[in-house]
């Protein structure tokens, strides 16, 4: 029996959930299961977006049919190789005789690796940017090699602005009935199983990774089509932003992830009283035990936290098996930026310690800290003091004295920490609508009529307009309106487009004036009573004559829109010269030639397989970035007292300084 849900109207996901699966990759342990994602687009031309694992097969071929409901399928589109999304694939081409095969020239390489009767004459092999019409949609196609194998490509729907993105965006865990992220608690619930996945499968490729964030920042995206785990169709910026951490190996966590591998206890005994220590002095902590928890999660922690502690007993005069591929397995997924400290142990010749660092030490931008703590079987009395000099230190790494901070009458983080919402402000002269975002809306009367204040900027052309009608309306948003709609009506100007032009819908309150009936939980219309000239701004008073409810969202806040839906900043721009990979995409720093015999370390080709690329930089320009919009403005000084930001008119205050 089929099981299937809509993404959109014409778009079906059609995938399965696995939990008897044991070891995703033979590897990781999945105990909350796997989701294996496909989509099929029923647009005049009728399109499945990738297959699925075989175990779930028998599934798959049951949606597909159920969904297609008697019509013929054009194309298959594989944006990656990897057999649990393409093990179907030849059943599928077998079935379905008259479907073309859509892919790149390195997916159309491994077809022929993987099966043998999928003909060549069936397949439509396309490039970055190529497009394919399918009636309503137009599928554009973006290479994203090492994301995390060499011949992914995503797909991306110009039309309605959804990115099929692979591997990336997925997560461990079964659906569970539900699809889209925001019908889970995501960031409660999956975070620590999205962070495991991406770590471990994608985590090597970081810079990869960091090239195809640089690709999507291009791209208008309302949503997202994993092939693992939930589609997202809000507050993906959250979501971004752990990316983006993960992929430049910036931790989330100012902590201590502690990893031990004890025999008879001696050892876990000092990294418990260490972890003591650091709590005592207010550090978070983190223990692991590498003989009870698998790799992963340890992986996938080093990763969270910004310190790591290693500690391990001496065994066969090495490091204890479980540490031992531990760090190895922390080594290849070329993690970098950490702080690391070691505890060693052995009742005869304790050399754990330097074997350890011997692993750990290369990894870039990897700092060692503090001596090696060093046990003789057990804790002696009056070792606690080198467990202690050890919390010390990382403590004081941690928390570094603060220097002396000149005290300035106004903080201007204070104004951050006001709980006031996100409106739009609209209004309506000699015919034409005109609409603003506002922050400023608050009540000043409850009593009838109840009266309420907004502040609106000069420069802005609703100001003004305000000022001519004496009437407006406030459309109070919620936390799901889309970031399009605040630029829409908070980063460009009336003066110079119609806001309103393209709007599917026209509605009004009972004073003519338009309102916005999406992503809003109630609607106030307002005649002005008084108005008052603040300096760089106009404060209007007016009286409430209209109020109605439309739905009990919450309401979004100023705050919420800076930690959930303004774009996070993506990955600095600039590199030195040096030579891409052709095949997997890596980039190795070069002035010169590469040395003969030179062998891409992650695909293994040769350097006849790589191509030149010179030193791309940023401009390193002083200036100022805005805390509201994030245009930035070149400026060697200090910013002029009357300047307002080109893009969304804030002033001087939101400016922050920085380099672009």
């Amino acid at each position: 029996m089929h099981c299937t849900r809509k993404v959109t109207d014409d778009l079906i996901w059609i995938g399965a959930d696995d939990r008897r699966l044991a070891c995703f990759e033979g590897v990781y342990d999945v105990a909350k299961g796997v989701s294996y994602n496909s989509y099929l687009l029923l647009d005049e031309k009728t399109v499945v977006f990738d297959t699925v694992d075989k175990a779930v097969s028998g599934r798959f071929f049951e949606n597909i049919a159920f969904a297609l409901n008697g019509r013929k399928l054009d194309y298959l589109v594989v944006d990656h190789m990897e057999p649990d999304h393409s093990a179907t694939v030849e059943e599928l081409m077998l079935r379905y005789p008259e479907t073309k095969l859509v892919c790149s020239e390195k997916i159309r390489a491994m077809l022929g690796q993987y099966f043998t009767k999928c003909s060549e004459d069936r397949m439509v092999i396309v490039n970055e940017g190529d497009t394919l019409c399918t009636g309503r949609h137009t599928l554009t196609f973006v290479m994203a090699p090492m994301v995390h194998w060499p011949e992914v490509m995503m797909t991306y729907d110009l039309t309605d602005k959804i990115l099929f993105s692979a591997d990336a965006f997925g997560t461990f865990g079964a659906l569970n009935g539900h699809l889209f992220n925001d019908e889970v608690d995501f960031f409660g619930e999956y975070l620590d199983e999205a962070r495991r996945y991406y770590t471990n499968i994608v985590g090597k490729y970081g810079p990869q990774v960091q090239a195809i964030l640089k690709k999507a920042a291009g791209l208008e995206l309302n949503i997202i089509c994993p092939l693992h785990g939930f589609v997202w169709h809000s507050h993906f910026s959250d979501f971004l932003d752990k990316y983006l951490r993960w992929s430049s190996y910036t931790p989330e966590e100012t902590g201590v992830m502690l990893a031990y591998a004890s025999v008879y206890g001696h050892t876990e005994n000092a990294v418990n009283i260490l972890a003591c220590m650091l709590a005592e002095r207010g550090i978070k902590t983190k223990v692991y035990d590498t003989s009870v928890t698998p790799a992963s999660y340890i992986v996938a922690d080093a990763f969270k936290y910004s310190h790591l502690v290693f500690a391990s007993t001496t065994y066969n005069a090495g490091i204890f098996v479980t540490m031992e591929n531990l760090l190895h397995d922390i080594a290849n997924h070329a993690l970098e930026g950490r702080k690391v400290a070691f505890i060693e142990n052995g009742s005869w010749a304790p050399n754990s310690g330097a074997l350890m660092k011997q692993i750990i030490a290369p990894l870039p931008k990897t700092a060692i800290i503090g001596n090696t703590a060093t046990i003789m079987s057990a804790l002696a009395d009056g070792q606690e003091k080198d467990l202690e000099a050890l919390a010390d230190i990382i403590c004081r790494d941690i928390k570094p004295a603060a220097p002396a901070k000149i005290e300035e009458p106004v903080d201007n983080n204070v104004f951050a920490k006001f709980n006031y919402g996100v409106e739009v402000l609209t209004t309506r002269v000699d015919g034409k609508d005109y609409g603003c975002i506002i922050n400023t809306a608050g009540q000043v009367a409850a009593c009838d009529p109840k009266k309420i204040t907004i502040s609106v900027i000069k420069k802005n052309n609703t100001c003004d307009m305000v000022a001519k009608a004496g009437k407006f309306n406030i459309s109070i948003l919620t936390q799901d309106v889309p970031f399009k709609l605040l630029q829409r009506f908070g980063f460009q100007s009336g003066r110079d487009v119609d806001k309103f032009e393209g709007i599917g819908y026209d509605d009004r309150m009972s004073n003519g004036i338009r309102y916005i009936p999406e992503y809003t939980n109630a609607v106030l219309s307002c005649e002005v009573i008084d108005v008052k000239d603040v300096e760089t701004q106009i404060l209007y008073i007016a009286n409430v004559v209209e109020a109605k409810v439309l739905s009990d969202a919450p309401s979004c806040t100023y705050g919420y829109y800076h930690a959930h839906i303004k774009p996070k900043k993506g990955p600095a721009a600039g590199r030195p010269a040096g030579y891409v990979c052709k095949v997997c995409g890596h980039f190795e720093p070069c002035d010169g030639e590469l040395p003969e015999g030179y062998t891409c370390p992650l695909c293994n080709h040769g350097a006849e397989e790589f191509e030149f690329t010179p030193a791309e930089e940023t401009s390193n320009r002083k200036g100022y970035y805005c805390d509201v919009c994030g245009h930035f403005e070149p400026c060697d000084g200090e910013l002029p007292d009357d300047y307002v930001c080109a893009v969304c008119n804030h002033g001087k205050e939101s400016m922050v300084p920085g380099v672009g």
